[in-house]
């Protein structure tokens, strides 16, 4: 459609040209038009190459972008944008339906995890061979993690294991000396303000791929599912991220979670899955955004107390830990919009 306006304005400059010169004798015009005919032809091929079409997505992308942050600003409902999002709800229904959870599985090792060994070479994994949707930064995001496995930095709540494995698309091959950063919430929904203070780290990726943290399960905040964001830079030097998305939970899980002492007095409202906009984005038809999970060791219950807004007893769950895993299909080529973060204000009007 696009190709098509264009090559029609063309014509018409063309054309507008012509008519600007009345001077021509039949002989030049004919050779004039031949001339317009090959410009033309020639301008169809160049906007029918890769590289401009690559170009049109880019543009169309970021005009969809702009259009999005407009009607944000003016408080425009999100979900009735475009048809695409009835189709991210849908694959997202597809895979919250599932459940995640892998109960009799018990090894926190990464070779367990994502089946290899390693004392042998990397190999393709055409199962996992699948592109990560991009997803926002959110307004919480800023440069100069330190780079750590333990990120809970005296943070009460659940202990998290999160277990990644970064795979190159083209390739199916896992990918070494990547760098992955996370960054979430604690259990009452909040994100640290400083770059270098709890729940926020970065590690770079074994030859297989993988890369551990070691965290607390995160809490909910207003109008969002439990998340946690992800960035994936191509090597350890170099700035541009070519991956950013989010990771989230079962209900099932969250639910439990959310019985435990330090999350029961979280003061925002629970939100499914189904309900997050943003986790419809994460989602796609053959992409599941959500972790693979077990259980350290069985929920106990651990007592009967009053909530902080009510004298309604409630029950309290005791969890020693929960383990969660995934594979992330990264195109390490890929030109991610690098929105540096400039101000707490200018990051919520646009997100």
């Amino acid at each position: 459609m696009l190709i098509a306006k264009l090559l029609a304005t063309a014509a018409a400059v063309l054309s507008a040209v012509v008519s600007a010169h009345p001077e021509l004798s039949k002989r030049e015009m004919a050779e004039y038009r031949e001339q317009v005919a090959r410009d033309t032809e020639a301008l169809g091929r160049c906007l029918e190459s890769r590289e401009m079409q690559e170009t049109n997505v880019r543009m169309l992308e970021e005009r969809a972008t702009a259009l999005h942050h407009l009607r944000k600003a003016r408080g425009v409902d999100a979900r009735s944008e475009n048809h695409q999002d009835r189709r991210d709800l849908a694959a997202l229904v597809k895979w919250n339906n599932l459940t995640h959870e892998q109960a009799n599985w018990h090894s926190k090792d990464p070779q367990d995890l994502f089946n290899f060994r390693w004392t042998e070479e990397p190999r393709r994994f055409p199962a996992g061979c699948i592109l990560t949707p991009e997803s926002v930064y959110g307004p919480f995001f800023s440069e100069g993690h330190l780079e750590r496995q333990y990120i809970s930095a005296g943070q009460q709540g659940v202990d998290l294991r999160l277990a990644l494995q970064v795979i190159d698309i083209a390739t199916c091959k896992p990918v070494e000396n990547t760098r992955v950063d996370i960054w979430h919430t604690n259990a009452m929904g909040q994100y640290s303000t400083t770059n270098t203070s709890y729940l926020r780290g970065w590690q770079p990726t074994s030859k297989w791929g993988t890369v551990d943290f070691d965290t607390k399960f995160p809490g909910h905040y207003y109008n969002r599912a439990t998340h946690i964001h992800v960035a994936v830079r191509k090597s350890l030097t170099e700035q541009r991220r070519i991956h950013t998305g989010q990771l989230f939970f079962d209900n099932w899980v969250r639910g439990h979670v959310q019985n435990t002492e330090y999350y029961r007095n979280n003061k925002w409202p629970f939100i499914k899955n189904v309900d997050d906009y943003w986790a419809q984005a994460a989602a796609s038809d053959k992409y599941d955004p959500f972790v693979k999970w077990t259980w350290v060791d069985w929920p106990r219950v651990s007592s009967m107390k009053p909530t902080r807004l009510s004298v309604k007893l409630v029950m309290l769950i005791n969890i020693d830990g929960v383990l969660a895993w995934i594979a992330m299909g990264v195109n390490l080529t890929a030109n991610v919009p690098q929105h540096d973060k400039r101000s707490f204000l200018d990051d919520h009007l646009e997100y």
